[in-house]
């Protein structure tokens, strides 16, 4: 299962009624093509189909995503500045990982829509071609947050022990979210995660006694 997530997209209150049909129309092509993807599958699925579900022109569907694979994945920059800027702004005193995890829990989770993060993860899991997308994407997510970790230690660029923090935090809350989806997203994700990543912190620590 992929550890693609999907992140929810609510209209502002303070938001006018022109941008709030937007992102109604922006809604129902997605949750069209979800619905799609899980039932014949991504590469068997059109855009004409998707419209057509959808009650909208396929040119209307390019005004709002550039391509197919773009309805699964078009999402994945936009909380990384937030998440970059929570990670940098932590206190001095936590360790790399401790400040990924929370900033996950701050910026990420409380985002997370359930269930059209479980009918993407089925759509790259039926599609070579959007595993390889998502491949891109986790190695843009490994980028930003070394860079944010190295920042927060006053470095302009990513430095090795940034790097190896980034890689560790990213595997355990891609693991976090598969777990969490192969059990129907039905337990707190925040809790799944908190977890694993404690189960981790053991590992490191070694076995009881160790060293004694």
């Amino acid at each position: 299962m992929s550890a693609q997530v999907k992140f929810r997209q609510e209209p502002g209150l303070a938001e006018g009624l022109r941008s709030r049909k937007k992102v109604q129309t922006r809604r129902s092509i997605e949750d069209a093509a979800l619905a799609l993807f899980a039932e014949h599958g991504y590469d068997a699925t059109t855009v004409e189909q998707i419209s057509d579900q959808a009650e909208v022109s396929t040119a209307t569907f390019f005004r709002y995503f550039p391509s197919k694979a773009d309805v699964v994945l078009c999402q994945q920059g936009e909380q990384i500045p937030l998440l970059q800027q929570t990670i940098i702004e932590r206190p001095a005193g936590e360790g790399d990982i401790d400040v990924v995890r929370i900033a996950f829990h701050e910026v990420w989770v409380p985002a997370i829509d359930p269930e059209r993060t479980m009918r993407a993860g089925q759509a790259i899991n039926s599609s070579p071609l959007l595993r390889g997308l998502y491949g891109d994407i986790s190695r843009n997510w490994l980028t930003a947050v070394a860079e944010a970790l190295a920042r927060r230690r006053g470095l302009n660029d990513s430095d090795p022990r940034s790097k190896v923090a980034a890689r560790v935090a990213l595997a355990v809350f891609g693991g976090a979210v598969e777990n969490w989806m192969t059990g129907g997203c039905v337990e707190s994700l925040s809790e799944v995660i908190d977890r694993d990543f404690a189960t981790v912190e053991t590992l490191y620590a070694g076995p009881v006694g160790a060293g004694a």
